[in-house]
């Protein structure tokens, strides 16, 4: 059917509603599975990490959302809302290819958010692009690394410098990129003391649940990777 066409935008229009119900259907089949993760984790007594934006990374110990309709998730988080959390709840929050999913506004909202139910001494332990480190990339500007290195690990159809850096900005609904400093600027805005700028695989908190997570590309990666990647840890 033509999506331009009269009849496809009104059917359309028709299914909203449905899709709405069948969201809302989904949301509340998970509340239940949310307040008996949250309580189970609360008895414990123990760690407790919040893994955001799980995708299939799974992370044993932690609690893992992402967006609805990820099977691997415990169950449904919108970071870009208020988040249902109690306050001083997580010892670690940990978010790999995130927060630039979301926009500057509702970052901050987040990081604010993230400092509310984290407990003091807590820590949020971020990836994200690098601004300034990928358009040194783009540019040609580095010499342990070279756009071309990124065709190994892309996994669209066609691939040069332009489409690579074109994607950062504009792709996988990819929202607000943060240079080291700006995003280090905000989270101490939001009222984290400490941020610190991190190794891959290395905490530097007194959480040693946070070393050993950023496996995206594997347990043994090329060391030029991460080369475009902020990773930096907020303490509370």
């Amino acid at each position: 059917m033509d999506k331009d066409s009269q009849l496809y935008r009104s059917l359309k229009w028709m299914y909203q509603p449905i899709q709405a119900v069948k969201q809302i259907s989904e949301e509340l089949k998970y509340e239940s599975r949310r307040r008996s993760k949250l309580q189970e984790n609360k008895k414990a007594g123990e760690f407790s990490g919040l893994h955001i934006g799980c995708g299939s990374f799974y992370l044993s110990g932690w609690i893992n959302t992402d967006v609805l309709g990820n099977p691997s998730m415990d169950f449904p988080l919108d970071i870009s809302k208020l988040l249902p959390f109690e306050d001083n709840f997580f010892d670690a929050i940990y978010g790999s290819e995130v927060i630039e999913h979301i926009n500057l506004t509702k970052g901050r909202q987040f990081f604010a958010e993230a400092l509310r139910i984290l407990k003091p001494g807590g820590a949020i332990r971020l990836t994200t692009p690098d601004l300034t480190e990928s358009c040194k990339i783009f540019l040609g500007l580095r010499d342990d690394v070279k756009v071309e290195d990124f065709r190994t690990v892309w996994l669209e159809d066609e691939f040069s410098k332009e489409i690579w850096i074109n994607a950062l900005f504009r792709s996988w609904g990819h929202q607000h990129l943060w240079t080291f400093e700006s995003l280090a600027d905000e989270l101490k805005k939001a009222g984290f003391s400490q941020v610190d700028l991190c190794e891959p695989q290395k905490t530097k908190s007194q959480h040693h649940q946070l070393n050993n997570l950023d496996n995206r590309y594997g347990d043994n990666p090329p060391p030029w990777i991460f080369a475009g990647t902020i990773i930096l840890e907020a303490q509370k």
